[in-house]
């Protein structure tokens, strides 16, 4: 570690030495569009609050440039006739870079004299048709936020309803559901799992291939999402990528958690208006596992990198196009001999088995844009993405410590898709969407298991397939006053492989009390089809291969949510939702026990089940809170609660505790700016403290353990009938951020676990020892991270 720090000191002495000189202002550009057609707004004011002098107005195209910002944080007003006033909060102006913006404004149903109506705050979201269960992904967060180490799913499990599985991954766990019920999108077509390490069945790993540098404002739901969103029963996160600077050529490095990393945007040719931005990173993890810290891996050393780009291309003044991808390759491997038999906190390895891996993601796709008038707008999306999962695995033996392969599994997925994305604007009081979302999956899929040193062998996946998932949808809203609102849609969906098909209906209504109370009410029926380790799992009858589970309909899931919303003063929110979910069709075993898909994500293994039929049952109920002060007089703070039931039946018909029945969460995030006489720069502190109650486990069934020699756990008499205790995690930040002529330093280290609590993970048999062992979950870990653009 000293050796990092040796770096980053060495770094910032060299990025001071760049220019004493300060430029205490920067610039701010953008466009304003229409909310619903995305039309330019022409004439529309901007300015910046508490400096009435820094006013520009939008061009013909909806642009704006606001030169001589002074550096810090700032509050923009957007203000146009005949539209809500746009408030934007906490745009940090830098001198390393230009800040560029999006924003839209919303459409007055009708104007009244002498009354403002406020438009949507920090965390309004891109979707126009979102009443409840909502908020907006802001990449900065993910920079600020204590714990979050720059990654997207860490940093959204500070919101009310989310956990995550593990500290060592970062699954996203939404109202008691499973992880696998969440739904990915990147630019209007559905993706693959975005994560290093990321298997097949699961949607998420222990780093994101997400890259914050590159990712735009982005929608994230936990429950009753709108029409335009399919094949998922407890979440989605849509996500955008951000369009570089096509005004002047911008750099970065950064040394974090995530990797070492080299980003660079700018006009692409130079004196066009089309753009680039590209950010590519190796891993940072391996070198700190070198330097003797553990994170969870052992000795293990995870190496990966990938890369993110998107190029932007305007057509003409009402179309554009772009061009997008990331994806990169991870592999590490495990040896038993290796291991510390005095520790149990290796969550991935295990002193009896090893463990080969190689995984690759890649994803990219283009996007047409057309403003087709002020009042229509289409999108077409394409999309091709691959991933592999290779894994090869031994078993070790206790006496000689020889090792014998004992299973290993080869998993190749493509994916093309074609999405097409259409709103249409009536009136101020009416607007419709509809689209298309179309997937064609090819998979390649080898499993097998091995036995008696090669003396047998078990095929249990070897298939090479194809299957369409088709989806069309829907939604009305109409707007009765600008306080009133009722939105109203239909999202209908097939799979060919089986012909299994759902009609969804979607509604939403939204009452604003006053401008500072509102209250919302959303309802979903939601679908989605299972992993393709399910479909194509082999068994055997009188030696022929039998696909029992290639008829399974779709998981379907029931949302209700009531919320309310209040606005304390423009900084300060309170909300509150209760919500009820009702889960059924759910994949169980056909004779009875206590499976069931529900528990899918639960630990870190593929499900391998045969034989199962759409009988089982769900339900998440629960209330949550939130309150959040935005970023102002150099402070602010994020304090959730969540209190919830998760309970599931499988084809026993008992009632049980699901894996992720926690029954509370609580965070509480916070952060202060400060400066120091005569130290030039700005200071910054940020903490973050999380409470999860215990989650429920299976037993482990000491006899199947000892005969099989691996950890085998009670799923059918008992499954989940353990608690463990309530988790605790203290996270600690220290930053330092300074503005030089034309660059930007920023620098600090994120202590994760500062109080090196012991959270236990999951209890597993070891049979060197023949006794059952906890596993923790990450101890304290300090990461340094150092940030420089220019």
């Amino acid at each position: 570690m000293r050796n990092i720090y040796s770096i980053l000191i060495l770094l910032f002495i060299l990025s001071a030495n760049v220019s004493a000189q300060t430029i205490n202002t920067q610039v701010i550009r953008g466009q304003i569009a229409d909310d619903i057609s995305r039309a330019p707004v022409s004439g529309a004011t901007v300015s910046v609050e508490k400096a009435p002098e820094l006013t520009t107005i939008t061009d013909n195209n909806g642009n704006f440039v606001l030169q001589n910002v002074p550096l810090g944080r700032h509050t923009l007003k957007v203000s146009f006739v005949g539209y809500e006033e746009q408030v934007i909060p906490e745009i940090l102006v830098t001198s390393g870079k230009e800040v560029i913006l999006n924003i839209a404004l919303t459409e007055k149903v009708n104007t009244l004299t002498g009354i403002t109506i406020k438009g949507r705050g920090k965390r309004s979201i891109n979707n126009e048709m979102a009443v409840v269960s909502s908020t907006s992904f802001n990449p900065g967060d993910t920079r600020r936020f204590a714990g979050a180490v720059g990654d997207p799913s860490r940093m959204i499990t500070g919101f009310a309803g989310v956990v995550s599985a593990s500290d060592s991954r970062n699954d996203i766990v939404v109202r008691g559901n499973s992880p696998a019920g969440l739904l990915w999108q990147m630019e209007g077509i559905d993706i693959p799992n975005p994560n290093h390490y990321g298997s097949l069945s699961s949607t998420g790993g222990p780093v994101s291939i997400l890259n914050s540098n590159n990712l735009g404002k982005s929608d994230f739901f936990t429950g009753a999402f709108p029409a335009q969103y399919g094949n998922a029963v407890a979440s989605v996160f849509d996500l955008r990528m951000r369009n570089g600077n096509a005004n002047k050529s911008e750099f970065l490095g950064e040394i974090s958690f995530t990797g070492f990393e080299f980003g660079a945007e700018g006009p692409f040719p130079k004196k066009s208006k089309a753009s680039y931005i590209v950010n590519y990173r190796y891993s940072t993890v391996g070198i700190l596992n070198t330097l003797g810290f553990n994170i969870g891996t052992g000795t293990a050393s995870p190496q990966y990198q990938d890369i993110n780009f998107k190029i932007f291309i305007p057509l003409s003044a009402k179309s554009k196009f772009t061009i997008w991808g990331m994806g990169g390759p991870s592999k590490i491997n495990f040896w038993g001999n290796d291991a510390d038999t005095t520790k149990n906190d290796n969550l991935y390895g295990n002193e009896n088995e090893n463990m080969k891996t190689k995984y690759f993601t890649g994803i990219a796709g283009t996007t047409l844009e057309t403003n087709f008038s002020d009042k229509t707008y289409g999108k077409l999306s394409l999309g091709i993405s691959r991933t592999t999962e290779n894994i090869l695995h031994d078993s070790i033996s206790v006496e000689s410590r020889e090792a014998f392969r004992d299973w290993e599994n080869n998993y190749k997925t493509t994916r093309l898709s074609l999405a097409y994305f259409f709103s249409h604007k009536f009136n101020a009081k009416n607007n419709v969407i509809a689209g298309v979302n179309s997937t064609l999956y090819h998979f390649n899929l080898f499993d097998k298991k091995i036995y008696g040193n090669g003396d047998y062998e078990l095929i249990r996946l070897n298939q090479k397939a194809s299957t369409a998932l088709l989806q069309a949808y829907a939604q009305w809203k109409h707007r009765f006053t600008n306080k009133f609102s009722l939105n109203a849609g239909l999202h209908f969906q097939t799979l060919t492989l089986n012909n299994a098909s759902a009609i969804e209906p979607r509604a939403g209504l939204k009452y604003d009390i006053s401008n500072r109370h509102s209250l919302n009410l959303g309802y979903g029926m939601h679908s989605q089809m299972q992993s393709p380790v399910i479909y194509f799992f082999q068994s055997y009858v009188d030696g022929n291969i039998v696909y029992s589970n290639k008829e399974l309909g779709f998981t379907k899931s029931q949302h209700i949510v009531l919320g309310y919303n209040y606005k304390i003063n423009p900084t300060l929110i309170f909300k509150t939702e209760l919500y009820y979910q009702d889960v059924s069709h759910v994949p169980v075993e056909r004779f009875a026990s206590g499976f069931s898909l529900l528990n899918e994500g639960a630990d870190f293994g593929i499900v391998r089940k045969d034989s199962l039929v759409n009988r089982g049952s769900g339900k998440n109920y629960g209330v949550e809170f939130t309150i959040e002060k935005y970023f102002s007089n150099d402070y602010y703070f994020l304090i959730t609660t969540s209190l919830f039931n998760s309970k599931y039946k499988g084809s026993d018909g008992i009632e049980r505790n699901t894996a992720f029945n926690t029954k509370y969460a609580y965070n509480i995030l916070a952060g202060k700016d400060f400066s120091i006489a005569n130290i030039p720069g700005t200071f910054s502190i940020n903490a973050r403290v999380s409470g999860v109650g215990g989650k429920y486990t299976s037993p482990v069934n000491i006899r199947a353990s000892i005969a099989n020699g691996n950890t085998e756990y009670d799923e059918v008499i008992a499954p989940y009938s353990i608690r463990q205790s309530p988790y605790f995690r203290a996270d600690l930040k220290f930053g330092y951020r300074r503005n030089y002529r034309k660059s930007t330093l920023e620098a600090g280290i994120d202590l994760r676990n500062f109080t090196n609590h012991k959270n236990i993970f999951i209890q597993s048999y070891n049979r060197r020892t023949n006794s059952i062992v906890n596993q923790n979950q990450q101890g304290f870990l300090p990461v340094p991270y150092f940030r420089f653009t220019f």
